[in-house]
């Protein structure tokens, strides 16, 4: 809360009017700075993936309900995860006569946490329902915002300083603002990624070994930049 008031508080003392803004003909100066903070990925994201295959579809999908209804409350017994159901799809597969000779059934449930261990710990307790098919690692919402703000507090401290230099070498005394814009983007660093086919031969592993390897990867950096485009008149 401090940092928005912070950053509310230096745009306030430098803020022009919407009257002083339409004297915009001579002395107007547009530049851009940016400032980006890195931090550390905390949340670790894991998909799982249930398949079956058989040729009466109702079976199918009633065996893939049964093994996703047994990830979904085994993952959900643990409050500090983050559960929802992805993507499910039925498909049929035909023979050369395009007859249909069976049927594939396959469902996600994606679980997130900040507790790298149980998360893991979760993959290899449901291998016997679920293959891991990814992992990936995020910023957890709290931590984003603090790393955005403080990136935004930097970059508008830059933009400051540089108006000021800019207005003394150029023979001014002061400046005002007539447009500022804040623009956020993302980068990952570092981050790992596991690709489906890599995730898929870890189905065939046992769980110890499983486990272990997820709780390996590294998760890696987020840097988060925020830029200001700024447009102002000098006096």
């Amino acid at each position: 809360m401090m940092k928005k008031i912070g950053i509310a508080m230096l745009l306030m003392g430098v803020f022009t009017t919407p009257a002083a803004a339409e004297e915009l003909h001579y002395n107007v100066l547009s530049f851009r700075e940016s400032a980006s903070v890195s931090v550390d990925n905390d949340t670790m994201n894991i998909v799982l993936r249930v398949m079956e295959t058989g040729k009466s579809r109702v079976e199918v999908s009633n065996r893939v309900s049964r093994r996703v209804n047994a990830v979904l409350a085994r993952a959900r017994s643990n409050k500090t995860f983050e559960v929802e159901s992805g993507n499910r799809s039925v498909y049929p597969e035909y023979n050369d006569k395009r007859v249909i000779t069976s049927w594939t059934d396959t469902a996600e449930i994606r679980v997130k946490s900040t507790d790298f261990d149980a998360l893991s710990k979760l993959a290899a307790d449901s291998q016997n329902d679920a293959m891991l098919d990814n992992v990936y690692f995020s910023v957890s919402p709290k931590k984003h915002e603090d790393a955005v703000n403080q990136a935004s507090e930097q970059a508008l401290q830059a933009f400051r300083l540089r108006a000021q230099n800019m207005s003394r070498s150029l023979g001014f005394s002061a400046y005002k603002i007539v447009r500022v814009d804040l623009n956020q983007s993302f980068e990952n660093s570092e981050s790992v990624m596991m690709a489906a086919p890599m995730a898929a031969s870890m189905h065939n592993m046992s769980a110890k070994y499983q486990a272990t390897d997820v709780m390996q990867t590294s998760a890696g950096k987020r840097e988060i930049r925020q830029t200001v485009n700024a447009t102002v008149q000098m006096y």
